[in-house]
């Protein structure tokens, strides 16, 4: 492939297994990222909401976005994810080049979460402007960061595992190197097993779900750390209508489950 592929947040979770994984195929792929120095090169800058420069896509054929700013608050998740979003898919409108948008299972009509909402509404300007986007579950993997990342953490400390709203939630999981085998192909195309993996006995906590996001929307107002947002609990308590996932196109390629051996390897 001759053309550049641009991947935004390559030096996060998702996004950096994408361009790994694009590398190691033979993909010619630069890292769009706010801190070019922490990125393998090549690595040129790039932050939401910022003005871009005019070298930025040069020589860039497709973008894959996977950028996404955990840090704001309320109001600001659209501000700086959507509304933020909107001068590369402008800039890659003017050129005619393509953009795949790494978006959730979390972003459905009638989502609860912030992050679902700003995720639909995204896709809904990708889509509108001939981009694709991708809804991956839950996404894990060996040494995975994220919300995977934090809740395998969370679990790693505590004997006692909180089940907001008695675990009667519906999860669907993506593994990492399916979701960039995906993209890959796409660009070419134009909680009980964690602690049983590290050899502790988990003790399962049943919480109102209700109880559990105010409880921990109160400690965010006092600014005390948590291992994840309250909004990433909202998303995961109020899983996308099986009737929407139904309707959603499949891909031909099959994701493995969810296994100790896929992400403690």
């Amino acid at each position: 492939m001759s053309a550049l592929v641009g991947v935004t947040g390559a030096n996060g979770y998702v996004g950096g297994r994408i361009l790994a994984h694009l590398r190691d195929r033979g993909v010619e792929a630069v890292a769009l990222v706010r801190r070019p120095e922490e990125a393998s090169p090549p690595a040129r800058r790039y932050a939401l909401g910022e003005p871009l420069e005019a070298s930025l896509l040069e020589g860039i054929d497709t973008v894959v976005h996977a950028a996404y700013d955990a840090s704001a608050r309320g109001d600001g998740v659209r501000a700086a994810n959507v509304l933020g979003s909107m001068p590369l898919l402008e800039a890659l409108g003017a050129r005619g080049a393509r953009l795949l948008l790494i978006s959730s299972l979390a972003a459905f009509a009638g989502a609860r979460s912030l992050y679902g909402q700003a995720k639909l509404e995204l896709e809904q300007a990708v889509l509108g402007r001939g981009g694709a986007a991708i809804r991956p579950g839950l996404v894990f993997g060996a040494g995975a960061s994220g919300l995977f990342g934090a809740m395998v953490s969370a679990l790693s400390r505590s004997a006692f595992a909180p089940l907001p709203g008695g675990g009667w939630q519906r999860q669907f999981v993506t593994h990492d190197a399916r979701l960039a085998e995906l993209v890959a192909m796409m660009i070419e195309e134009r909680a009980e097993q964690i602690a049983a993996a590290s050899g502790r006995s988990l003790k399962v906590l049943a919480l109102p779900a209700r109880t559990a996001y105010l409880g921990m929307r109160a400690a965010e107002l006092a600014r005390v750390a948590l291992p994840f947002r309250a909004d990433s609990l909202l998303g995961l308590i109020s899983p996308i209508p099986l009737d929407q996932v139904a309707a959603l196109e499949r891909s031909a390629l099959e994701f493995p489950p969810l296994t100790p051996a896929l992400w403690d390897r």
